[in-house]
């Protein structure tokens, strides 16, 4: 709930725990805070039921301490946090990025201290190399720190990269996998995809020219084909481009992919595709035409 206004998140957050979802994910850096504020609010009748993720990085003001993974602004922005989300504890605190300035035994034994401080149940990350996952991992277990129970990373029929390394990582060790912009930024739907081609809807906002998005989802002329066959399995079994690409992956062995919606009926679709079954031959047909592409969103 950080694009679109108060009742409309309230809207979609309803929806999803009618239809049996209570893992929700925010981050502070989400319009400063706003929708850490809508997601407490939602949620503080039935805050027993849900577990809430957010996530620390990002910049949240102008001075040289808003933001990173040092110990000064990780204690202030879980107290900033649990305030907006009107709760004393967060169910997953996620560290958003890397951050190259802070050593990483410092950001270990803050969260730890926050785990034992009852502020927060379990630590995650989200979009970094896997020798930086690794090393905190190694770290945490050396020095009897807290340890990551879940990545969240970039991973879609349309950017596969993490299938490399962190993917087979995580697998091994028992980490959960959550991946952001399992649409691909909503480009894996009918409304990107027209004559065969990939196109920018013209009411669309997100996604520019020149941006990273533009650059992994609309530049590759391969994703075209991906999309089309995507749009003839979602034809031959009467679902949507959508729901295809979130049935993909969840064949692929992921925890839960992260859902950005504006509407409820969105969450309605997704949530239907967890019922769809892919054939190996359908899962390799959608694989097929995918080429290396640069890796993004780390930093």
């Amino acid at each position: 709930p950080w694009m679109v206004e108060k009742d409309q998140a309230l809207k979609v957050i309803n929806k999803a725990w009618d239809l049996g979802i209570n893992f929700f994910d925010t981050a502070n850096v989400y319009s400063r805070g706003r929708s850490e504020e809508i997601l407490g609010e939602a949620l503080k009748e039935r805050r027993e039921d849900a577990v809430i993720a957010t996530k620390v990085y990002g910049k949240m003001g102008s001075g040289p301490n808003d933001s990173g993974l040092s110990r000064k602004h990780i204690m202030k922005q879980i107290k900033d946090s649990l305030r907006r989300l009107q709760t004393d504890y967060v169910d997953l605190y996620q560290i958003h990025r890397w951050d190259y300035e802070t050593p990483i035994e410092e950001t270990l034994s803050t969260l730890t201290y926050l785990v034992r401080e009852g502020k927060i149940r379990y630590i995650g990350a989200s979009s970094m190399w896997t020798w930086q996952f690794a090393t905190a991992i190694y770290i945490a277990e050396m020095k009897g720190y807290e340890k990551f129970v879940s990545m969240q990373n970039r991973y879609s029929l349309l950017y596969r990269e993490e299938e490399r390394e962190m993917i087979p990582f995580c697998k091994a060790n028992g980490i959960g996998i959550i991946p952001w912009s399992p649409t691909a930024a909503g480009v894996l739907s009918e409304r990107f995809y027209k004559d065969g081609k990939i196109v920018l809807p013209e009411n669309e906002t997100r996604i520019k020219p020149g941006s990273d998005d533009y650059r992994v989802y609309i530049e590759p002329p391969e994703n075209a084909e991906i999309l089309k066959r995507a749009s003839e399995i979602a034809k031959s079994k009467g679902i949507t481009i959508s729901q295809v690409a979130i049935a993909w992956l969840l064949h692929k062995g992921v925890t839960a992919p992260i859902i950005g919606t504006t509407k409820p009926e969105h969450v309605e679709e997704a949530v239907n595709a967890t019922t769809v079954k892919l054939s190996d031959d359908e899962i390799k047909y959608l694989e097929e035409p995918y080429k290396p592409k640069p890796v993004y969103g780390h930093r």
